[in-house]
């Protein structure tokens, strides 16, 4: 048996916020302004060097006043931030912000946070009976058997973070029912608070900074699976549930990814039941996500799907054993949370329009060569970040200046994009509006407007289709009418002309005189007995019950003579 250390690729799936403690979250107005839709995270030291009264500036702190902070630092407040960041909602809150390293400010998933996730699927795995403690499956570290011990996690250096705005999703009763809601407000002094089921991106909201989807980052894990040999070897203490950690040290990691998938997996299952069971406006898109990371968990164990981090809940962080399903977790007794659902609550976050449960990570072994590339890329980046602190002074600022740049172009590339997707929500809302008022001509256009801008909506693209076809539909019925309506204009010889029916002759008649006021003389009357003696012998004798019809708009006295004409009296 031998300590075996394998090169791990971490790849953020869902928002991931690793928490550097409430001590180092942003205040509004003392650690960041927010204006114009960002967040800027304000470095005193670069303040001072571009010029700004830090005696001001430091009595602006004490009263949180970020009016008099945005004044004071005018047009310099790119210059004087540590961090830029694009805000997703406007927040008066503080900002919960991510671990980075102290001498390159990279941010950082800590190796420990990973094992603390670890740790608690290996339990879920482990554990024999709901009374067993974490002594007797872990071991303890007194005696050195600690499980844990023998699984080494580094940490995790990950390339940037965003603002990702977070909500609660909670349950409320009403009546003995539980519902799905969402959380608005807190508890107050009275312990009432306000969910509903309505969602609302503000409101008791939480702005965290994350890794976001598809951010990966290199780190590595061993098996100290020699470490553990020489542990068996030592017959003193007592090594609870052998074979298992044998396994699990000596085998190949697959055989952790495999325990972390069937721990995740059995997690996600009971998620989606719950949000099924209980939803509310947008949880669908709750069930989705669980949906994309079930299909996500490989069936060869190739990789694992972990949760973890801030998100994790009670139910993840203590190994997801307890419960069978999470709809019937039982009540508080306690006197303060008496009669409340328990382990109720879970933090969403919002990304790129869909709200998705946080914290969860893909972690893979790579190979030599890639591990390489990692290694290199991230050699390059801190010998960056070493020249940068060491350079000349000129040298830093043509850097710092490109970087500006950079970013400027970035940001005026995202706001170009929202303003096109703003300007097409508007143009397809007013096309909307065409389509419902029956103006085709003005739907179609505003909808080409919208495709002009953005070709690729599907959306548009269908309503276009939608009022070009209705528009068709309309044209065509007003050609039938228009038709139908020079037809009936004619003499009423040519428009009863070959009627071989009773019935359409009388109906036809009858349309004739209702179209455009025509009378029903003596020369229609001669062209109706002419038509009339053209028909079947069959139709002539139906002719006469048929003409009530036509008496209402000629009189009794002029259908009788066409009777007595036609001699079907």
């Amino acid at each position: 048996m031998e300590d075996k250390k394998y090169s791990v690729e971490l790849e953020v799936i869902t928002p991931l916020s690793v928490g550097a403690g409430n001590d180092n979250d942003w205040m509004r107005g003392i650690d960041y302004v927010q204006k114009d839709g960002k967040v800027y995270v304000l470095d005193i030291k670069k303040a001072a060097e571009q010029g700004v009264d830090i005696d001001r500036l430091t009595t602006l702190f004490e009263n949180s006043n970020e009016k008099g902070i945005s004044q004071l630092i005018g047009s310099k407040l790119d210059k004087v931030s540590r961090y830029i960041f694009n805000s997703p909602v406007s927040t008066t809150n503080s900002i919960k912000t991510f671990l980075r390293t102290q001498l390159y400010g990279k941010p950082i998933v800590a190796g420990s946070s990973i094992k603390g996730s670890v740790r608690s699927a290996l339990f879920h795995y482990l554990r024999e009976t709901n009374e067993t403690t974490n002594e007797e499956v872990f071991g303890n570290m007194k005696d050195g058997t600690d499980l844990m011990r023998f699984i080494r996690i580094a940490d995790i250096e990950m390339p940037s973070t965003s603002l990702i705005n977070t909500k609660i999703f909670n349950l409320r009763k009403e009546g003995s029912e539980w519902y799905g809601g969402w959380k608005h407000k807190g508890t107050d002094y009275e312990g009432n608070s306000h969910t509903d089921e309505h969602y609302s991106p503000s409101g008791f909201n939480t702005l965290f900074e994350c890794a976001i989807p598809g951010e990966k980052g290199l780190g590595s894990i061993t098996l100290a699976g020699n470490s553990f040999h020489l542990l068996e070897a030592n017959t003193k203490p007592h090594v609870s549930h052998v074979v298992e950690k044998r396994k699990l040290l000596s085998g190949d990691i697959s055989v952790l990814f495999h325990i972390i998938n069937q721990v995740t997996k059995t997690y996600l299952l009971k998620e989606k039941a719950f949000f099924e069971k209980y939803s509310a406006e947008r949880s669908d898109e709750l069930e989705e996500n669980i949906l994309t990371l079930l299909d996500m968990i490989p069936d060869d164990d190739s990789y694992c799907l972990l949760k973890m981090s801030v998100g994790v809940g009670f139910h993840s962080i203590t190994g997801d054993w307890q419960y069978d399903d999470y709809d019937q977790t039982d009540y508080w007794t306690d006197v303060r949370n008496a009669g409340k659902k328990k382990y109720k609550s879970r933090k969403t976050a919002e990304y790129k329009g869909q709200l998705q449960l946080m914290g969860f990570v893909k972690i893979r072994a790579i190979n030599a060569d890639e591990a390489d590339q990692y290694f290199r890329t991230l050699t390059i980046e801190r010998a960056g970040i070493i020249d940068k602190i060491v350079a000349p002074a000129k040298k830093r600022e043509e850097e710092r200046l490109k970087r500006e740049e950079e970013e400027r172009a970035r940001q005026l590339a995202i706001e170009e994009e929202k303003r096109k997707e703003k300007a097409c929500r508007e143009l397809l809302e007013q096309a909307r509006q065409f389509c419902i008022n029956s103006q085709w001509n003005e739907a179609i256009a505003k909808a080409e407007e919208a495709i002009a801008i953005c070709p690729n909506n599907h959306e548009t693209l269908s309503l276009l289709e939608s009022c070009k076809k209705s528009k068709q539909a309309e044209e065509y019925r007003k050609s039938e009418k228009e038709a139908e309506t020079q037809k009936f204009q004619q003499p009423l010889v040519e428009v009863i002309k070959g009627k071989s029916s009773a019935g359409n002759l009388v109906g036809t008649t009858v349309k004739w005189l209702k179209s455009d006021g025509h009378t029903f003389g003596e020369t229609e009357q001669k062209a109706f007995v002419s038509e009339a003696l053209n028909l079947s012998s069959k139709e002539l004798k139906k002719l006469k019950s048929k003409l009530s019809d036509l008496a209402k708009m000629t009189g009794k006295e002029v259908t009788e003579k066409l009777c007595e004409d036609l001699k079907i009296g």
